[in-house]
């Protein structure tokens, strides 16, 4: 089975480098669009489609590697982890993507993302948590993927008063209802991408410990 360990050994540095360029297209996506650079924006989301080829790559590997070797135990753990764990590494460059394809919708409207203090709490917080969940999938990290967990709280609760901030100023304008719905997509494609990173993050301790920890609240109080 040597050959079967090398070939996991590239599926899990492909999967690293896929990590680092969907962090790189999440950060470009946010600079757009708070540089109100268009062309950045579109630049993005045309980058988005390697992304995309490179997930269905990884994933044919990996169906390969379960009909050659018909692997058990943490082989088939790693063989399934870097399944989900790729197609929701796209889902959060396709997230990237859509924000970047906002940033034409931003300009146009003239909104102004500096003056709410929520939407840096926001986007901070969503970054540093992706790059820490690339980082923890990197080292394959049971303790920083509870981290990465714990801090989806912190990005629900930066998207709720930013949400909150948006309805209340831009409900007192005459026609702010189509800036305020580009804002609010905005912060709930990184809001979803906070709960992509639980899901990785989850992923990583069934990798390490064989331990579906998802929705494990549910289990606990004896729901069936």
């Amino acid at each position: 089975m040597a050959e079967l360990q090398e070939r996991l050994e590239k599926l899990i540095l492909r999967l690293d480098l896929m990590g680092m360029r969907v962090e790189q297209a999440l950060a470009d996506a946010l600079r757009a669009i708070k540089d109100g650079e268009v062309e950045a924006g579109r630049e993005v989301d045309r980058r988005d489609s390697a992304i995309d080829r490179e997930e269905v790559e990884i994933e044919q590997e990996c169906i390969r590697l379960l009909a050659l070797y018909q692997p058990t135990a943490i082989d088939l753990r790693t063989i399934c982890t870097i399944i989900k764990v790729n197609s929701d590494l796209e889902r959060i460059a396709d997230l990237a993507a859509s924000i970047g394809k906002r940033v034409k919708h931003v300009v146009e409207d003239g909104i102004d993302f500096d003056r709410y203090d929520s939407f840096d709490s926001l986007t901070e917080t969503t970054t540093d948590t992706l790059g820490r969940t690339v980082r923890t999938l990197r080292a394959n990290d049971t303790t920083g993927a509870q981290g990465v967990i714990d801090s989806d709280d912190l990005i629900d609760e930066s998207y709720r008063r930013f949400v909150r901030s948006v309805l209340d100023a831009e409900g007192k304008k005459t026609g702010g209802v189509e800036a305020a719905m580009t804002m609010i997509n905005v912060a709930k494609a990184l809001e979803r991408i906070g709960d992509l990173c639980t899901n990785i993050a989850e992923d990583i301790i069934f990798l390490r410990t064989g331990d579906i920890v998802r929705h494990a609240e549910a289990f606990e109080n004896g729901s069936p």
